[in-house]
Formats: C-alpha cells, structure tokens, sequence
C-alpha cells in the first residue's frame, strides 16, 4: 500500500515537474495569441501585440515560411483569421537592422532566433503534415485554433499534442539531433462547423 502511495505521489510530482518544463517566453507568446483571438484580430491589439513583441529586452521571432505549402491548406487573401504571418513578419522588421529577402531570413533555424510561428488555415476534415528541418535541442510546440470549439488533433512526430483547453495544445520533445527531421500534422474534424479554421503553430528552438 505504501508503495503504491509513494508511486502516486512521484507521478504527481513528475506531472507537475512536465508542466514547470515550459518555456516561459513562448507561453507569453501563447497568451498573446490567445489575446488576439479574443478581440478577433482588431487592428488595436495587433498593434500592441507588434509593439509588445518588438521591445529590445524580448526575444527575437522569426516566421517558419521554410515549410513547404500543403496541397490542403487553404491559400489566399483574408483566409488567415489571426494575421500571423503578417505580425511575425513585421516583428521581424523592428528587431532586425538588415533585412533580406524573404527567402532569404524567413526561417525558424536562423542563428540566435529562438522562437517561431506561423499560421495555417486548414478546412475541415482534412489532414496537413509538415516536415521541419535542422532544429536542435529540446523543441515545445504550441498549436492554437482560432475558434476554441474547433476540433484537432495535432502531432509531432507522431506523438499527440496535449488539450490545454481553450483550443490550444502543447507538446514538448526532449532531444531532437540537428540532422532529424520533424514531422508536424494537423487534423481538423470533419464535425466542425466552419469550412475550414486557422491554427497558429509556434516553436520554441533552443538550437542546442
């Protein structure tokens, strides 16, 4: 009896030691998220979202654009609901002097950038699967839908992500070698009700 206490106690306590594991940053970029999502993508909230971001004592984000576009995504003018890829990228602009192509500095393995989003709108009822390259180190992955009814799963590597409520979900990967390949999949329920929702996929890679 005393033993199956103690070994309920040290899963308890294990649990607990998994949940302080999070980086602190990127569950400040998750709350900054989720905040956008509430007042639906206003103009103000952007702007202070931006403002916040870009401040000189915050870590740099970068956007993850090296991953290839999925045959089912939904592509398009006004299709992502958080305007994401459009705030990372202006964060982008204020914390970095030189500004190259965008081919060229778009990418979530860019030396001394730790922290990477992008969003993604995918219909409902359909799978995408991404293939991230070159990370290094324990990596944490944060998905958000902008409706927090929408029904998903997400893996990585074909672990499942884990309900955090309100929509989000979280994974962490203790060790990942520079040359592995990650595989990230999203899958909206085919019982949501909108044609398709927007997910926000944010990273955290401590490159070593």
């Amino acid at each position: 009896m005393k033993k199956k206490v103690f070994l309920l106690i040290l899963g308890l306590l294990s649990g607990v030691q998994s949940f302080a594991q999070k980086d602190t940053y990127l569950m400040k970029l998750t709350d900054g998220v989720k905040s956008i999502r509430q007042a639906k993508s206003s103009k103000d909230v952007l702007q202070k979202t931006l403002v916040d971001w870009s401040m000189k004592d915050m870590p740099k984000l970068t956007l993850m654009d090296e991953i290839n576009t999925h045959a089912n995504e939904c592509t398009g003018r006004g299709v992502n609901h958080f305007k994401m890829n459009q705030l990372i990228t202006y964060v982008y602009e204020r914390q970095n002097v030189i500004v190259k192509s965008k081919d060229e500095y778009f990418n979530s393995t860019e030396p001394g950038i730790y922290y990477s989003a992008i969003e993604k709108s995918i219909p409902k009822g359909k799978t995408v699967t991404y293939t991230i390259k070159n990370h290094k180190g324990p990596q944490e992955f944060v998905f958000l839908a902008y409706n927090p009814k929408t029904q998903y799963t997400a893996t990585v590597n074909g672990q499942k992500a884990e309900p955090q409520g309100d929509g989000v979900q979280y994974i962490r990967l203790d060790n990942v070698n520079v040359r592995d390949e990650i595989k990230v999949s999203i899958s909206s329920a085919s019982s949501n009700g909108g044609k398709y929702d927007s997910f926000v996929i944010l990273n955290h890679n401590p490159q070593k």
